[in-house]
Parts: C-alpha cells; structure tokens; sequence
C-alpha cells in the first residue's frame, strides 16, 4: 500500500481493489418513529404543475438500470465512460461560516448531511456521472462516513480522522482501507498541476484542502484499475406518485448555529437551499442567505430532498471529545420531498450493505424524480412540525447526555459484544 496508513493518524493514498468483500450485517433494532405531522389546510399561494400534456416514463429502477443511465439520477449520461469506474465520496465542510461557499457541491449526484458533534454538521457528496475540477473543502472523516462509501463502493476522500476512527476503519478489511484517499504531504494548488489533493494557499485556514474528481479517477485507474460497481437501490420516474401532501419548505436546525432551508422553486421545479447566516441564541429567529457553489456561481438545488430519522448514540463522549455513532441499518421514519410536495415514507437498508431505500407506505419503493437527492439524516430524537400546512420543520436533537464518559478510549466492542466490525 503507497505511503501507508497508521493507527496514530498517518496519512496514505490508496487505490482500489477489484471485488468487493463479503461481509454480514446485524441489522440495529429500529428506533421507535415519531408520529407523522398532520398538516392544516392553509390557502396555498404557489400554483404547482401537475399536468403538462407530456408523456412520461413509468420510470427505471430499482433492480436494474438502462446502461446509459445513471443509476444515481435517474438521468441520461452522454459520456458512458462516466460510469464506468467507482463513484468518488468526499467529506465537505459547513462550518464555519468562511467555508462557504464550498466547491463543486452542485456537481454531485447525492449529497448527506448529517450533524457531526458539538452543533456542528457536515457533508459527505458522491459523485459519479459528473466530475467537479474543484471540490471541497476536504475535511476529516467520522463513523457515519462508512455507510455511506459502503452503499456506493466508493472511493473515499478525507482529510484524516480522530486516532479512534482511524484505528475503526483500519478493521474494515483490504478492500475498504485500500479505497481512502488521504493527503500524504502538503502540496500548493497550481493551475497546470494536478494532484489529487491540494492546498488553496489563498485560504488562510486549514479548511484549504481540495481535490478534483476527474483527476482522482485517472490516478485510481492508473494505480490498480477501476471498474463499474453494480449500483441497484433507486427507482425513478418523472410521474409525480399520489399520496402526497404540499411540501414547499423543508426546514432543517442541526443547533442554535447551524440551520438550513430547501424552498420549492416553481420556475426551475426544483428545491434551492438557502443556509442561515447567524446563529442565535433564541431558537425563533433565523437569518438565511442563498447557498451557493462557488465553482458554478449557482445556487446548490436539488430535485428530492429526503429527511431520514435515524438512530444516534454515543460513541466517545467525554468532557473534551463528543462521537456520535448513526446507525443507518435496518429501517425508520423517513419524509420525501419533491415537485412541491411531501410524502411519507420509511427508509429501509438492505442487509448485503447496499443502496438505501425508500419506501412508500404500500411497501413499493418510492419513485424519485430524476436527478440530484439530498438527504438530511436527524436523530430519533428529533422534533417535526408542519407550519401552516405546507411547510415542515425538523429540530434535530442529540442523545441524551449520559453524564459519564463514554468509550473514552474505543477500546471496547464499540455496538455491543456481537458487533462485527464493518457493518
């Protein structure tokens, strides 16, 4: 392995195997949902088309896929080489504030968001059918990250990790250390030089770290070759399903300082994120401006936001260090945003460690609308709220404070005696 990795941090760069391992999973026990919020009838003041006099598809998926179509988004890709190597996983930076705006974010096909620790959250985007030249911040990678580059057997970008998760993923088999992607020195971003990781020395900050995803892809096939991974999981369709109520805001406050909005633009069918600009002290107030790529200059949309419940626990929780395990496995709660409208839905994760699914009440697997989906992962215990019947509010809260450390040294089994590492 080139340059090596180490339990006490230090970097590598790797490429990847050509087979996947297989593993089992244990399924976590499903967290008890909360009651689905019942909207009001308010008078809605948008007008959302829902005829157009155009035919539609029944729609793709979730089994298998057209070849010229990504199966990620449901689009039609015209450079199929696109899809013939691993989806590239980088964890992104939201905080603080002068990240923003990040690079090449508007590039991915999926994009998580997920509360990290101490009010803070953070991104993890994949992308396969486009390249981004410029994309980061890069930033360090936490226990959640690993479900996520699992699902799409991805190649993994980060920018290291607390010596206790380092030492987690280097359990996780050949297969899965061999496809991180770390910075082994500190090298200058230049325009006519590619690397797969850089520094933006015009950024005063260490969230300077960048990497360009089309070139990752020639230095991964250059080192061990790569391959199209089978990416089953995500049924599309452009028919808009029934059973969907008006959903034309999706709030989300991962703290007091870290909030988001998504809101229904009729004129581009597609949700724009806007992300606050303060943080207050009291709860009520909010300040946003739009969100931006600064590789595009555009606004970050998406055509399917999924608000997923999901359970959190404590992995270290000490006075000095806070680690919060998510374990995205088995099923629960989850609310589908798209067209302007919500419906409700349960996410499943199958047991083989594949794609997560969304599930409409009948059990059928949900129809998203092609192209870009953002998931916002909140806890179990989090709070919903509908305000004035068409808009919806999602509180994240943490576990509980169990008021004596936990774990502190990730020496012991860290989900139970029966856990097997890398599930």
């Amino acid at each position: 392995m080139a340059g090596g990795i180490q339990k006490n941090g230090g970097a590598f760069q790797a490429a990847t195997l050509t087979a996947s391992p297989v593993f089992t999973a244990t399924p976590a026990p499903t967290a008890t949902p909360l009651p689905s919020p019942t909207p009001t009838n308010t008078p809605n003041p948008y007008v959302i088309p829902l005829i157009n006099g155009i035919p539609t598809p029944i729609g793709v998926g979730p089994e298998s896929h057209p070849g010229h179509i990504n199966p990620l988004t449901g689009e039609l890709v015209t450079d199929l080489s696109r899809l013939e190597r691993r989806p590239m996983v980088v964890k992104i930076t939201n905080y603080p504030r002068d990240v923003r705006p990040q690079w090449g974010m508007s590039k991915a096909d999926v994009v998580y968001e997920y509360y990290m620790e101490r009010g803070i959250a953070r991104f993890i985007a994949v992308f396969y059918g486009e390249d981004a030249e410029k994309v980061g911040p890069v930033r360090s990678g936490r226990l959640f990250d690993e479900h996520v580059f699992r699902m799409y057997d991805g190649i993994f970008v980060f920018g290291n990790a607390d010596d206790r998760i380092i030492s987690y993923f280097l359990d996780l088999g050949p297969h899965i250390v061999n496809s991180f992607v770390l910075e082994a020195e500190k090298v200058p971003c230049q325009p006519d030089t590619k690397v797969i990781l850089c520094r933006d020395t015009d950024i005063v900050s260490w969230n300077n770290m960048f990497t360009d995803t089309a070139y990752l892809e020639e230095y991964i096939q250059r080192r061990n070759g790569n391959y199209r991974p089978d990416l089953p999981g995500m049924r599309f369709s452009e028919r808009l399903p029934s059973g969907g109520s008006l959903g034309l805001s999706v709030y989300i406050r991962y703290s007091l300082f870290i909030y988001n909005q998504w809101r229904y633009d009729v004129a581009s069918e597609r949700y724009l994120r806007y992300q606050e600009t303060i943080g207050y002290a009291d709860g009520l107030r909010e300040s946003y401006a739009p969100h931006s790529d600064a590789l595009t200059g555009e606004q970050l949309a998406a055509d399917n936001i999924i608000t997923l419940m999901v359970p959190h626990n404590f992995f270290v929780k000490t006075n000095g260090t806070e680690m919060i395990n998510i374990s995205l496995w088995g099923s629960g709660q989850a609310w589908v945003f798209r067209d302007g409208f919500v419906f409700p839905a349960r996410w499943e994760r199958p047991a083989d460690g594949g794609i997560i699914q969304i599930k409409s009440p009948d059990g059928s697997v949900f129809p998203f609308k092609p192209g870009k989906t953002w998931y916002q992962v909140i806890s179990q215990y989090s709070d919903v709220q509908v305000e004035n019947g068409v808009n919806y509010r999602f509180t994240f809260n943490p576990p509980p404070d169990p008021g004596i450390p936990v774990n502190p040294l990730a020496v012991d089994p860290p989900f139970g005696p029966d856990y097997t590492p890398g599930q």
